[in-house]
């Protein structure tokens, strides 16, 4: 059983595995290999350096960069000189990143070159930060603007600011202790219902969720993972990077979206994390493939030669690989579509609150449409179920976060009894299996009492390929009279292909409209008449998301209701 710090799990690696391969990055067309006894003296390179300019035990130092090994040496620098790290999205805008650096009041702040800029032209309403550190491998502070070009605190910073390489310090030092009770991360959750709350996550909640899921999933020290999702995401963080490392297995860095197929066939992984949304175009692009060969298109034909496609599209996709999907529902026709395929997802459940795993199939518990049981220490309650016993879930164990960083009120809004409020709602069937329905907030009750879940009715309507984005929501007609209707954004060139299988001009707005709303009407026949769309609303643009492409809902300017709000 894992116990201790994150920071005693990569020792315990280091010290057992010391010439092995930790990480690995593509570098000149080929893959470069970083060993355990590397990444821990870089480590306590970054450590030795921080603690010499004066960065003290439980200091915050936030970290803005793509995922790389450079990324992991700051990160676990911070830890070893007792700071606390801030993992911070990339893609964030201006403004979210000022709240967040602020807010975390982060002292130091690891980043490239690309974000330098931003940081500057928000400085002077960062007064905790004290000093910048380039991660960019081979730049350094000459590289940048001159000092004189930027006045106050920005132009302070610039003078303070270093390259990784010049803030490493090679003489040791001694660490300070840290304790499984202590902060290791505050990391922002992404803000769909507001601004972001930084959510304090110890030593202790990482170190046991990491444990939990490799019991759980029956994870060794061969496991090998392709690292995709960003790193500064809970799932990734923990379950793609950290939970290798404290095994002594080897994480890979993909190069990009567009190189993932390319990488995946190079590295052959055993263990991969996505969304639903990469398994939904992987599933697409494979079926596609095997469409548009006539001998594989024949072979799978046919039950006798089917398994030679199998596995033959195992071998090119890793072989063993176990693929994990979270972040999102997944459509249960793309979890039978790789099982077809001679493929095999497990779905899981987590927030970044939790640490993040609350729940996950596994080799020994599947069962579609759900996502598994709790892992082994976390308990799963259903609060005030109703008649289809469905409810919010509650979740305690020692993965519970300790709660929100400097809000108190959102801490105590969120935990009751130790219990963590997730503001999901889910039913747990007589085996034990999770099923997650839908947010507490977006739940449309109809006028004859009836619940219906928007996430539910958005899974089917997604599997049109004229739909690229969904909302349903509820519509008050009239005070006593509540209608389900949905915002479409469509796929535009899923539009595309159908006129031109269809041999028709572009459509007019209107054509489209109707075109679409027979989408929808279509998707809904396998519905409860009560949970069928009876209006659509065609968008132009995109909905406003967060970095993790959930949709912001309380950005949406949802038509006006006579009775009410028309948001549930």
């Amino acid at each position: 059983m894992l116990t201790g710090t994150v920071v005693e799990l990569l020792e315990k690696s280091v010290e057992r595995n010391p010439e092995k391969a930790a990480l690995r990055q593509k570098v000149g067309g080929g893959w470069q290999e970083i060993t355990y006894r590397t990444l821990g003296q870089i480590s306590d390179g970054v450590a030795a350096g921080l603690m010499a300019d004066g960065f003290g035990a439980a200091d915050h130092a936030a970290l803005l960069a793509p995922s790389s090994p450079r990324w992991l040496y700051a990160y676990f620098g911070i830890l070893k000189a007792g700071g606390i790290v801030v993992p911070v999205d990339k893609e964030l805008k201006s403004g979210e990143l000022k709240h967040v650096l602020a807010d975390s009041e982060s002292r130091v702040l690891f980043t490239d070159s690309t974000y330098l800029r931003t940081v500057l032209q928000i400085a002077d309403e960062l007064p905790r930060l004290q000093q910048v550190v380039l991660l960019d491998e081979g730049r350094t502070p000459s590289d940048e603007a001159a000092p004189a070009r930027w006045r106050g605190r920005s132009g302070k910073l610039l003078e303070r600011l270093k390259s990784l390489e010049a803030l490493l310090v090679q003489k040791p030092s001694p660490l300070p202790p840290r304790a499984p009770s202590d902060t290791a991360v505050i990391i922002y959750t992404s803000g769909t219902t507001g601004r972001a709350k930084g959510a304090m996550l110890s030593h202790g909640n990482i170190v046991s969720n990491i444990d939990g899921a490799i019991r759980h999933l029956g994870l060794d020290q061969t496991i090998h993972t392709l690292s995709l999702l960003p790193i500064s995401h809970v799932f990734e963080q923990v379950c793609g990077v950290l939970l290798p490392l404290s095994l002594g297995g080897t994480v890979s860095f993909c190069e990009s979206v567009k190189k993932f197929a390319e990488n995946l066939a190079e590295v052959r992984p055993t263990f991969f994390l996505g969304v639903p949304a990469l398994y939904r175009k992987m599933l697409d692009r494979i079926v596609k493939q095997i469409g548009s060969n006539p001998v594989s298109r024949a072979l799978f034909s046919f039950p006798l030669t089917r398994p030679l496609v199998k596995s033959r599209l195992r071998k090119r996709l890793g072989g063993a690989t176990t693929f994990i999907s979270g972040g999102a529902a997944l459509d249960t026709a793309v979890s039978e579509g790789f099982e077809r395929l001679g493929l095999v997802i497990f779905q899981g459940y987590g927030i970044t609150e939790t640490s993040p795993v609350i729940a996950a199939e596994c080799a020994t518990g599947r069962k579609t449409g759900t996502v598994g049981r709790p892992l082994g220490e976390v308990e799963i309650r259903i609060d005030e179920p109703n008649e289809e016993m469905v409810g919010e879930i509650l979740v305690r164990g020692p993965n519970v976060m300790q709660g929100y960083y400097k809000d108190p009120a959102a801490t105590e809004q969120a935990l009751k009894d130790g219990w963590y409020r997730t503001g999901d709602l889910g039913r747990v069937d007589a085996q034990g299996y999770l099923t997650i329905c839908g947010r507490v907030k977006n739940v449309i009750v109809t006028p004859n009492g009836k619940n219906v879940y928007p996430e539910e009715v958005e899974i089917e309507i997604l599997k049109s390929p004229l739909v690229a984005e969904v909302v349903v929501y509820g519509h008050r007609s009239d005070p006593h009279t509540e209608e389900i209707h949905a915002m479409i954004f469509p796929d535009e060139e899923g539009v595309g292909e159908y006129c031109e299988r269809e041999k028709r001009a572009p459509l007019s707005a209107e054509e489209l409209e109707t075109l679409l709303q027979g989408e929808v009407t279509a998707a809904c026949q396998g519905l409860a008449s009560y949970k069928r769309v009876k209006k659509i609303m065609v968008r132009k643009d995109e909905f406003p998301k967060t970095t993790t492409r959930k949709i912001k809902r309380y950005e949406l300017h949802l038509p006006p209701s006579r009775g009410g709000s028309s948001e549930s």
